[in-house]
């Protein structure tokens, strides 16, 4: 039997803390030093940037809904603790190799957006780099020894969109 690395685990509802501490930097901010830090997205009104978050939230669930429906009809775990089957490829695989993170920092940005603050789009920095560097590494060391096809996936399919 072949040596296949294990799959980093990623922190459970990693993504949930990073909005908790966005929203958490920026009531911290508002609060204890002035509206000045609340670095408040300046709009002539608010609710364009509103909006525009909430369009942002629900196409980013739809797209995790999406790509979690495409594990399950493949039969492959969701789960970094269960062996992956299936090299998924099709749905929003085929754009992108990461679409369950993009949908997290999609979440992340529009929290930000509704709150119409700087500080949820701050937040995402630090989960996007944890992602970049800590998780995704792994995971693709991960997929490339356990699926020949890997390279060529990972060749034509960009990691985020671009």
């Amino acid at each position: 039997m072949e040596d296949i690395p294990s799959q980093p685990e990623p922190v459970a509802q990693l993504d949930l803390l990073c909005i908790a501490g966005g929203m958490g930097c920026w009531y911290f901010a508002k609060e204890q030093l002035g509206e000045a830090w609340a670095l408040t997205i300046r709009a002539k009104r608010a609710w364009p940037v509103q909006l525009l978050g909430a369009a942002l939230m629900a196409s980013s669930v739809s797209l995790r809904t999406c790509a979690v429906d495409r594990f399950r009809a493949q039969g492959t775990p969701l789960s970094h603790r269960q062996a992956s089957q299936v090299l998924v490829m099709d749905g929003p695989f085929e754009w992108s190799r990461n679409p369950m993170y993009l949908s997290m920092l999609g979440n992340i940005s529009s929290v930000g957006l509704m709150a119409n603050t700087w500080w949820g789009l701050l937040a995402l920095l630090p989960f996007a780099a944890y992602l970049q560097f800590c998780i995704i590494p792994g995971e693709e060391a991960y997929l490339r020894a356990r699926f020949k096809g890997y390279d060529a996936y990972a060749q034509r399919t960009p990691r985020w969109l671009l």
